[in-house]
């Protein structure tokens, strides 16, 4: 423990005053001298400044021990943030803060060194014996669309560095998730997959780290409170571990979306309609509610409250709709091929607005853009987004 915090025990300023010499040698004189008694229970029984000494020096022989576990309990734990991804800004209001810079990912204010970190891409289920799932309140980003049946599925990213201590439940790979993970370097986190994604994954083309439960299984848990295959869970723990097992030299480099300040309260519209979006069944239908004083959208999904395993609501600062050409694969019935590459309609459903515009992505690996129908790039709002890609020609209320 540093020295600071064992000074810390003591008075200020105060110094304790020496000990009084005791004797070297044996007393000469007969033992039924007085002074000879006093000498010989002085030795035997310390009194004054030496009882204090041996008290003093057990307790900084306690606290020096309880620092070492300590420290070697935060050793073992490994990362342990609590900066959520999806909180609101950190404000400027000290001077430690004037450092602060927007995070990649999100636009979120951090320090620098967290600004640029690498990233979880975790593939989430939504089938209904699926819900609630853990781990989506929490994310920096989520991509949902369909994968067979009329059945969507997300992919929730997750910058290093923050504590998320269930994501799940977690299920296979698909091609187009995969080209979306690509844009961020990611870790690409999964349970198996369709056979498309799985030779992609599997060849040199992909910018990501395939990380597949099937061989990775340490770095997963089942809960046998749930039937399977619904019960595959990780944590941003053992996601650490496995990146540094798997990919311990991977650097993120991609570029960021563009972030601003969000308006003031004053300026926000309190007359919003709901964002329904119909994916398919009433199961899979997805509604967004504006709360102007949080400047937020809660997530609706089947018309109730989109909630997590732990109790918490699902809230998004900005809603991206993509609208792409989804077809089914040569000599397949249900696997699906959704465009990822080239362009498409777009709305940007933020701030209690929505905005139209076109989405455009040049390559697997390619950063996504939003532009404006004047081509002009098109800002979020800082924290949590949530893209939503439909067939194209879907009709959606807001």
């Amino acid at each position: 423990m540093p020295k600071k915090n064992i000074q810390k025990n003591a008075p200020p300023g105060i110094v304790p005053p020496p000990p009084q010499p005791l004797s070297e040698e044996p007393n000469t004189e007969s033992s039924s001298s007085p002074a000879a008694t006093v000498v010989v229970g002085r030795r035997k029984s310390p009194t004054g400044w030496s009882r204090w000494r041996w008290w003093i020096i057990g307790g900084s022989g306690a606290l020096l021990l309880g620092a070492a576990v300590f420290v070697g309990w935060v050793i073992f734990q490994g990362p342990t943030s609590t900066d959520h991804s999806n909180s609101a800004p950190l404000s400027n209001n000290n001077a430690a803060a004037v450092s602060l810079v927007p995070r990649q990912i999100d636009g979120v204010l951090v320090a620098p060194d967290k600004a640029n970190t690498r990233i979880y891409a975790v593939m989430v289920e939504n089938l209904i014996q699926a819900r609630p799932q853990s781990g989506l309140d929490k994310a920096s980003l989520v991509f949902e669309t369909l994968a067979e049946g009329g059945i969507t599925r997300f992919m929730a990213l997750f910058p290093v560095g923050v504590e998320v201590k269930e994501i799940g439940p977690v299920r296979s790979a698909r091609p187009y998730y995969v080209h979306w993970a690509e844009e961020f370097d990611a870790l690409y986190v999964h349970a198996g997959g369709s056979p498309q994604a799985l030779d992609y994954l599997r060849s040199s083309h992909p910018h990501t780290v395939d990380f597949n439960q099937f061989y990775h299984g340490g770095n997963f848990i089942r809960d046998d409170s749930r039937a399977a295959p619904h019960n595959l869970y990780t944590s941003t723990t053992k996601l650490y571990l496995g990146i540094q097992q798997v990919a311990p030299d991977l650097k993120p480099n991609f570029a960021s979306w563009s972030y601003k300040d969000e308006p003031s309260i004053d300026a926000r519209p309190t007359d919003t309609k709901d964002l329904v979006i119909d994916f398919s069944s009433f199961n899979y239908k997805v509604t967004y509610k504006y709360d102007s004083v949080q400047n937020q959208y809660q997530r609706f999904i089947g018309d109730k409250p989109h909630v997590t395993r732990d109790g918490n609501t699902i809230y998004t600062k900005n809603v991206v709709i993509e609208f792409a050409k989804i077809t089914l694969y040569p000599n397949e019935k249900e696997r699906l091929d959704i465009q990822t590459e080239g362009t498409g309609k777009m709305l940007l459903v933020r701030d209690g607005q929505v905005i139209t515009g076109t989405w455009k992505k040049d390559s697997p690996a390619g950063r996504t853009q939003w532009l404006d129908d004047q081509g002009q790039t098109l800002s979020l709002d800082r924290g949590t987004t949530w893209v939503e890609v439909l067939p194209e020609g879907r009709t959606i209320t807001y």
